[in-house]
């Protein structure tokens, strides 16, 4: 007997962790971190299971939201290994150091836990998160392999993020083999960076657990948006302003540093305007990318005036220069460097601030983009006279195009059923009409802590 329990990503955005329970054994998909107002508190909750009933975990990807938990599960006792592709493990290796780092600092200044909870604790350390990353095990896209005999487990190329993977697991049951699919997040047919799924790839599922955020939404054009993103800063700094963009460290800050060089490249910027990444973790994370994807002498990401800000001291004086572009975290300006360079760039008209992705609820991102004329950033109140732009073509989630043309590929006699999750309920639902208009009548929406059989 097979079953799937849900402790996370099910009737919500983030924190996905799937137990799968067989009678051969157990594993967990992703272990992530909850993020946001409504479910922050959970991560101070215990394990929901037994972790030394667990043989071993799949990551799909290294998003926080997938990947953050997991030194709270070695924490807890788990002791397998954690099965993910190098540069996935490579990415989730920065991610896990530097989220632990900033809970310790948070702690040893007396702070409460996250933005959301009145609770001063520390879910986990660098010494859980080092444990974690010696747990990993690199595994390559496209070859099967069997973690414990009679299961055997095979990743696929997802698009996303770079490393980051579906994952096919086959499990010998009473007699036959059942075959299981977890989406992980699911990228866009036109990718701008890396290589995404292969929409004439074909595979054999029983169960779908799917991936439906943008379920009935369909994205923004990517090129247009890349183009109305240099348009905003040739005239923010012909104008004498600078150009200020919240940046989040994977993917987003590599994708627009790729669309800059393009546009220097072409003669749309000039090679003198400077482009500061003012990052420490995007740093590292774009050289990640960089030995990944520089498949010549030519990089990606290096053009003419690009400098990377080492040290805070010489991050502390950019929001005051001109005629520049700035990248810094974080992507909702809810924390990081960005926060000291919007204390005195909202105050100028000539500048603009540019964000290039979802801003959620309850951030300073949110309140910029819906158009506040003051805010308070720390305990300081800031005039908003700076330009505020969004551009949305930039996510890295596929919408519903995308998620049609992904399921494609399983669409067969043998699909029993599609679990949607990774969304709040009414874009679940919404893909799941959709889905229901082509004739699929098989999804359901599975709740936090439910339990389904196979």
């Amino acid at each position: 007997m097979i079953s799937i329990e849900f402790f996370g990503a099910a009737k919500t955005v983030t924190g996905s962790n799937y137990l799968v329970k067989t009678d051969l054994g157990n594993f967990v998909v992703d272990c992530g971190m909850f993020q946001g107002e409504d479910v922050e508190r959970l991560n101070l909750e215990p394990i929901a299971y037994n972790t030394k009933d667990v043989d071993f975990a799949l990551l799909t990807h290294s998003h926080i939201d997938h990947s953050g938990m997991m030194p709270k599960l070695v924490k807890a006792g788990f002791e397998g290994k954690i099965y993910a592709t190098i540069n996935t493990i490579q990415i989730t290796s920065e991610l896990l150091l530097d989220s632990a780092k900033l809970q310790e600092n948070a702690y040893q200044r007396g702070e409460n836990y996250g933005k959301y909870t009145q609770v001063k604790a520390l879910v986990y350390n660098t010494k859980d998160a080092m444990q974690t990353i010696n747990q990993f095990s690199a595994v390559e896209f496209d070859k099967t392999f069997e973690p414990i005999p009679g299961i055997k487990v095979t990743y696929i190329l997802a698009g996303h993020i770079l490393g980051a993977a579906s994952i096919m697991v086959e499990v010998e049951d009473e007699g036959t083999t059942k075959r299981i699919a977890f989406s992980g997040d699911i990228g866009r047919i036109n990718s701008p960076l890396i290589p995404t799924f292969d929409s004439n790839y074909r595979f054999e599922a029983d169960y779908v657990l799917m991936e439906s955020l943008y379920g009935g939404q369909i994205h923004v054009d990517r090129h247009e948006s890349a183009n109305r993103l240099i348009t905003i800063i040739k005239e923010t700094t012909d104008n004498g302003g600078s150009a200020f963009i919240p940046c989040f460290a994977v993917q987003r800050a590599q994708e627009v540093l790729n669309d800059i060089k393009k546009a220097k490249m072409g003669g749309a910027l000039g090679n003198d305007l400077p482009v500061w990444l003012d990052s420490p973790l995007a740093q590292r994370v774009t050289s990640i990318y960089n030995k990944s994807l520089q498949h010549t002498e030519d990089s990606p990401f290096d053009f003419p005036n690009l400098i990377y800000v080492k040290k805070f001291k010489q991050s502390a004086g950019l929001s005051k220069q001109t005629r520049q572009v700035v990248l810094a975290g974080s992507g909702m300006a809810d924390g990081g460097r960005i926060m000291n360079h919007l204390m005195t760039a909202l105050e100028n008209k000539k500048n603009s601030v540019i964000f290039v992705g979802y801003q959620a609820e309850g951030t300073l991102g949110r309140e910029l983009v819906e158009g506040a004329k003051k805010v308070l950033i720390g305990t300081k109140a800031v005039n908003v006279n700076a330009q505020i732009h969004q551009l949305e073509g930039f996510s890295a989630h596929g919408d519903t195009n995308d998620y049609t043309e992904w399921l494609k590929r399983f669409t067969n006699p043998k699909l029993k059923q599609i679990y949607l999750v990774h969304a709040e309920p009414d874009r679940a639902e919404a893909l799941k009409t959709h889905f229901e208009e082509m004739g699929i009548n098989n999804c359901y929406i599975p709740s936090m802590k439910e339990t389904v059989q196979l």
